[in-house]
C-alpha cells in the first residue's frame, strides 16, 4: 500500500504554527447541536459577535461559555455585542455558564449590546441584564442592532453575513 505524500509548503515558513491575533481568524465559529446553533467570534479586534438561533442547550452553552472565556482572554477592551433574536428556549446551564464567563472578565467589556426579539423584553431578558450590569444595553430592533455593530466594527460587513459562513465538521478518523 502506498502512503500519501503531503506537501509541507515552502521552505521559508517555520516549523512553529503562527498563532493568530484577537481578531485576525478569518471565519465565525459555528457550534451546533440538535438543539441549535452558536455563530460567534471577532468581528474585528476588538468586537466580540454572538449570535444565538434556536435553542441552547447545557453541553452547548458549557462549550461556548469556554471558549468564550478564551476568546476574551485575548483581549483588554472588547464591544460585546449578542443577537439572541432568534433564540426560542435555553437551558438554566447555559445561561450560568454564559454569564459565569462574562463576569469573571467583566472589566474587559466596555459595553455589552444584545438584541432581543421584537416582541420586547422578557423579564428573562431583564433578570439577565440586571445580572451584567452596567453597561448593558438591550434592543428590539435589529435595524439599531446591526448599525451599531457596524458602528463598532465597520470593517465586519462580509464577516456578518451568513452567506460567508462555513459550518465545519470535526474530522472523521478511520480505522484500518
Amino acid at each position: 500500500m502506498k502512503l500519501p505524500r503531503f506537501s509541507i509548503g515552502p521552505r521559508n515558513q517555520t516549523s512553529r504554527p503562527r498563532m493568530a491575533a484577537a481578531g485576525e481568524t478569518l471565519e465565525f465559529e459555528i457550534l451546533c447541536d440538535s438543539d441549535g446553533t452558536i455563530i460567534f467570534g471577532w468581528a474585528t479586534r476588538s468586537v466580540l459577535y454572538t449570535k444565538f438561533e434556536g435553542g441552547l442547550s447545557a453541553q452547548a452553552g458549557h462549550t461556548y461559555a469556554t471558549r468564550l472565556g478564551t476568546l476574551i482572554a485575548q483581549n483588554q477592551s472588547i464591544s460585546f455585542f449578542c443577537d439572541c433574536s432568534s433564540l426560542q428556549h435555553y437551558d438554566l446551564m447555559a445561561r450560568s455558564a454564559f454569564v459565569r464567563a462574562v463576569l469573571s472578565n467583566r472589566r474587559k467589556f466596555i459595553s455589552l449590546t444584545m438584541l432581543a426579539w421584537s416582541g420586547g423584553i422578557s423579564p428573562a431578558i431583564q433578570a439577565l441584564v440586571d445580572t451584567l450590569g452596567d453597561p448593558t444595553e438591550v434592543l428590539t430592533d435589529a435595524d439599531a442592532f446591526e448599525a451599531r455593530l457596524l458602528k463598532a466594527a465597520p470593517t465586519a460587513r462580509r464577516k456578518l453575513d451568513p452567506k460567508t459562513w462555513v459550518r465545519t465538521t470535526p474530522p472523521v478518523s478511520r480505522v484500518r
